[in-house]
């Protein structure tokens, strides 16, 4: 019960209460908080056989909690990622896969929000879809975009699949971690034009929505995609362009508006600087401009004045561009003279360029089917998000060389969607999935084809669409590099006093898990190094040792348990910048230190650590 709100209620003038401002609550939200700025022991393992093309692709597959992930992520991929997109569990009511330590039970919610008394007597009645899943679900994604945040770069942007449960409380959670100023958009799915026929009242819903947000608004563009795509993907919703192709030395081109500012706010009071004659040789080719109040003849050129204001007081429409960037780029201006008039217009050189709009018809829950079917996987999910409008968001919002991330992975469509735009423009574009290892229905049809869980489906899908992109001549980077969450490589050394007995202490001489591998050590150190997880990885035999060189230099890990001299001077003599050795290697603390000396004396900048 709000009791401010119950005596306003039954008051006739304003009765004090707390604060009153604009945001969006509910209990569990600091929490959350502090999960998210919390840190994590767990790390990633490699997993050779499950991946595709291990030591040369660029992609990255992760099996397991994305918070955990994301966290991981953090430090090697900071201000890295280009675009996210991401198709979260919708809220429908019932308790989350995601059981972070902040999602309520039933009993603590009812605590949290007051609805209980402290001998645990019901104050309120609440149902089972009221506000203790809204906060679960709340919580869970406030945590995971928090973190997911500070991977984006400045002109970073987001995408949010959500339907209408949701929806609101969304737009208010991404408002207030990104600022509501980077709110970009709401754009609206048409999944199903059937559509849902299983509402108890109301009209039958049609469509979904796709919350798109930006790390720094102002650092946006337009979200501009091939017009020819766009048209065949969503013909219902983009037509033929109805200007008429032309050419120049430059190359085709269109015209749509002339020069001049059709706002008539811009005027010679509110941009003088904008107001000014235009002159223009039609034999030359020859531009000049002067002041309006210059009246010089110039012999041979034509002139344009700016175009009239109807509004009173006021004489004439401001020019688009400036003195000086008429003066420069006039190339890209076509000047119409017809019966001794001379019309400017801008040229568009991007002929098949086309914006996006906030509405998609076309692809649906259907299209989406029929990618899997495509793949021979069309049964293994119900609602799959179609390949097409992924395809769309990828192409529009990301360069050739942009990195695409995707947390709640689900059956890869996100992943499938970069090759293919890769296939289509020459792009080197890398993606990152992460998918929960969620266990697949010991009824269901993805069980009986053999798939132990969501996160098998997915990394199968991206093998089928990889070879299925190749079989069509696509030649770029298709596998995927798969790695675990597990727990740390190091040995657990916390015990109490009581805990400590003295045959205990022999666990203890290793820093290192005994079931690691020197593949396991070296992703967890590259983490801790804050090096990405994708980068290039070759391994070489020096004096019969494993030798692993990541990013070309940026580390060289031998993990051997004895390491002998001429390894030690052959890993310094390519001077890295990080050399990682297993603390076992080293006998005493004589060998190590000399060890470091002698490294010292063939590379002074790289440094040494242990295992």
């Amino acid at each position: 019960m709000d009791w401010d709100v119950l005596r306003q209620e039954f008051s006739g003038h304003l009765v004090e209460g707390p604060q009153e401002r604009f945001h969006l609550d509910w209990p569990g939200k600091r929490e959350a908080l502090l999960l998210s700025n919390s840190s994590t022991a767990r790390t990633l393992r490699p997993a050779r056989g499950e991946s595709v093309d291990f030591d040369r692709t660029r992609n990255l597959f992760i099996e397991g909690d994305n918070l955990d992930a994301l966290k991981l992520l953090q430090e090697p991929l900071l201000g890295q990622v280009k675009m996210i997109y991401i198709d979260p569990p919708y809220n429908t009511g019932n308790d989350f896969l995601y059981s972070d330590d902040f999602a309520s039970s039933r009993d603590d919610y009812l605590k949290q929000s007051g609805q209980v008394n402290e001998a645990g007597a019901r104050l309120v009645a609440t149902s089972e879809t009221g506000g203790r899943f809204h906060s679960a679900w709340l919580s869970m994604m406030y945590a995971r975009l928090k973190v997911a945040r500070s991977l984006l770069m400045e002109d970073g942007i987001g995408f949010v699949s959500i339907d209408g449960n949701e929806v609101a409380q969304l737009k208010l959670l991404l408002s207030e971690l990104f600022g509501p100023d980077n709110f970009l958009a709401t754009i609206t799915w048409v999944s199903n034009l059937k559509g849902r026929q299983i509402s108890d009242g109301g009209p039958a819903g049609t469509h979904e929505y796709i919350l798109c947000f930006a790390k720094n608004s102002q650092s946006i563009s337009q979200f501009r995609g091939s017009g020819a795509l766009l048209r065949k993907l969503m013909p219902d919703v983009y037509k033929g362009a109805a200007y008429a192709l032309k050419e120049d030395s430059k190359g085709p081109y269109v015209t749509k508006n002339e020069l001049y500012n059709t706002n008539s706010k811009f005027n010679e009071r509110t941009a003088r600087t904008m107001v000014f004659r235009i002159h223009y040789n039609p034999d030359s080719g020859e531009v000049r401009v002067s002041d309006l109040d210059d009246d010089t003849s110039y012999p041979g050129f034509i002139t344009a004045m700016p175009h009239a204001n109807s509004r009173p007081g006021l004489n004439w429409h401001a020019w688009r561009w400036s003195r000086a960037k008429i003066l420069a780029e006039h190339e890209d201006l076509e000047f119409d003279i017809s019966n001794g008039k001379l019309r400017i217009r801008t040229k568009i050189r991007d002929v098949d360029g086309m914006t996006m709009k906030d509405i998609v018809i076309g692809p649906s829950t259907m299209t989406g089917k029929a990618d899997l079917d495509a793949l021979e996987m069309g049964r293994l999910f119900d609602t799959p998000k179609p390949v097409g409008l992924l395809e769309t968001l990828i192409s529009v919002a990301t360069g050739p060389d942009d990195l695409v991330v995707d947390f709640f992975a689900g059956s890869c469509a996100t992943a499938e969607a970069v090759l293919r735009q890769n296939s289509k423009d020459g792009g080197h574009r890398r993606f990152i999935m992460v998918q929960l290892d969620e266990e697949c229905g010991s009824g269901s049809q993805a069980a009986s084809e053999g798939f132990e869980t969501i996160a098998a489906i997915g990394r199968e899908r991206i093998r089928r669409a990889g070879a299925a992109l190749r079989e069509h001549g696509f030649t770029g980077d298709t596998g995927f590099r798969a790695l675990r969450l597990d727990s740390s490589t190091r040995t657990e050394v916390w015990m109490t006093a009581d805990e400590t007995k003295q045959e205990s202490l022999l666990g203890l001489q290793s820093t290192v898990k005994s079931d690691r591998t020197d593949e396991d050590l070296l992703f967890s150190s590259m983490l801790d190094l804050g090096i990405d997880p994708a980068s290039p990885i070759t391994r070489q035999i020096i004096d019969g040792h494993v030798v692993f060189d990541v990013a070309d230099g940026a580390v060289s890990a031998c993990f051997s348990q004895q390491v002998s001299q001429e390894a030690l001077m052959n890993i310094g003599r390519t001077q890295p910048l990080h050399v990682l050795f297993r603390d076992a290697a080293f006998n005493t603390d004589a060998a190590r230190i000399n060890a470091e000396q002698m490294l010292k004396q063939l590379s002074p900048n790289t440094t040494i650590a242990t295992v």
